[in-house]
């Protein structure tokens, strides 16, 4: 059995199975900046302040078998600010600069005040152009498509700073209920529009790659189908990462990736949703080229609350790992997914294959949370991870167990307009490894994090 047979058997099976990822987003694109006041400049901004300490986290070589030494302690300051002049009834103009300095264990990769300021945000954003309801956004924007296992980050190295992409974006309806969006973006290694000396590399291939830009273009149609029963996506990615040297002084060469899947959302009842996504990767252009596969299913059931409301789920996701004995190449690439979206701790185990490149997993999991009326809410995880293909320094397939929890909290609801709203969270990660790591320590982490807007 393949494994694009294998994944899609995945999706079936587990349609018994929350939303596979913590935190997720939720489907959106790139939010409408018109103001809501009439107002024709709106300045804003945000604060945020973050503790990080993790330690033994494993990774699949057999010397040294955790990353980064061991013990980490960080603390990140970011702060953001922004401005949205309307320049015409239907035309916006965006810009937001944003800086962060981080502190940490691991010198090398402290951040400090003036070494770069990022241009965040810098974009026209035109309305209604191409008809009632449609967007058009032109430059240096965040996009988030489907639910953001795909596209959603587009500057997966810079430390949790910013995720924008340099490019065009639509947002097109159509007649009743159907939509497409669409993007065409450059994104280069290196932030040719900051400001300072420092210039961080930004996409973090590998830790021996340097200067890989990426380009794409895609369109999602989206619609529903049986009444509203079925909402979703269809989607095509096509990706060109180019060609660029390893510390060595060797050539990478260029790669095209082309992606195509769907997302359906099924809505049981008002309390009973799903959530299935299936996506295949190939390269037309090779015979021994990509042979690649994503596979998530969730299932949620949210019960009827006063003042709490609790949910469980359950859940499964596949990423295909690339089989040593074929010619092809059956590891999955994440496109723009390349952030924490199942775990902040895991996310650290792809160390040497570059920042966050998910891929080989198999992961099913259970899920449960609170929600209250005061904004509070708690969500747990637990589930086991194992690889799809046995090239871990261990040997075997089960890459540990991971349990995850974190708390939201108010705590100011903020003045007239949001202004001074500020939040917290507290989250807490552990994974103990299995026979695929030489590792045997159980890993943590641990994040508090306070943001204030204004």
């Amino acid at each position: 059995m393949n494994k694009m047979t294998l994944a899609a058997a995945a999706i079936l099976l587990a349609a018994t199975a929350s939303l596979a990822e913590e935190g997720a987003p939720a489907p959106a694109a790139v939010q409408d900046s018109s103001s809501a006041h009439g107002l024709p400049l709106r300045i804003y901004g945000d604060f945020r302040a973050r503790q990080e300490k993790w330690n033994f986290i494993p990774i699949p070589t057999a010397e040294p078998n955790i990353t980064r030494g061991g013990y980490n302690n960080s603390f990140r300051y970011r702060t953001r600010l922004g401005a949205a002049l309307d320049i015409a009834d239907n035309a916006t103009v965006n810009l937001r600069l944003v800086n962060m300095v981080y502190n940490t264990t691991d010198g090398a990769d402290a951040f400090s005040w003036p070494d770069e300021l990022s241009l965040d945000n810098a974009n026209l954003e035109l309305r209604g152009i191409t008809g009632e309801g449609s967007r058009l956004v032109l430059g240096r924007q965040d996009i988030i498509l489907g639910s953001g296992r795909l596209v959603l980050e587009g500057t997966p190295l810079d430390a949790s700073r910013t995720t924008f992409f340099d490019g065009v974006f639509l947002h097109q309806p159509f007649d009743g209920a159907f939509s497409a969006d669409a993007f065409a973006i450059y994104n280069r290694d290196e932030d040719d529009l900051a400001i300072g000396h420092e210039h961080r590399k930004l996409r973090g291939y590998s830790p021996a790659v340097d200067g890989r830009d990426e380009a794409a273009a895609a369109v999602f149609l989206n619609g529903a189908l049986l009444d509203g029963f079925l909402p979703g996506s269809l989607y095509y990615i096509w990706k060109h990462e180019t060609s660029a040297r390893n510390a060595a002084g060797e050539n990478v060469p260029n790669a095209d990736i082309h992606t195509v899947g769907a997302i359906v959302r099924p809505k049981f009842t008002d309390r009973l949703t799903g959530e299935l996504e299936y996506a295949h990767q190939f390269d037309p252009a090779s015979d021994n080229g990509i042979d690649a596969a994503l596979a998530f299913a969730s299932i949620k059931y949210t019960a009827k609350g006063t003042t709490l409301t609790p949910y469980i789920g359950a859940n499964i996701g596949y990423l295909s790992g690339d089989d040593p004995d074929s010619k092809r190449n059956e590891a999955f690439n994440p496109i723009f997914s390349r952030y924490p979206f199942l775990s902040e701790l895991v996310v650290y185990c792809f160390d040497t294959e570059g920042a966050a490149n998910w891929n080989n997993l198999i992961y099913p999991h259970l899920s449960a949370g609170l929600r209250s009326e005061t904004g509070c809410a708690l969500d747990l995880t637990a589930g086991t991870m194992r690889a799809d293909e046995r090239n871990g320094a261990g040997g075997g397939r089960d890459r540990g167990d991971l349990y995850m929890a974190q708390f939201n909290f108010p705590i100011f609801a903020g003045f007239e307009g949001g202004r001074g709203k500020t939040a917290g969270h507290f989250r807490v990660e552990l994974f103990d490894p299995g026979d695929y790591y030489t590792s045997d320590r159980t890993a943590y982490y641990f994040r508090w994090e306070i943001l204030v807007s204004f």
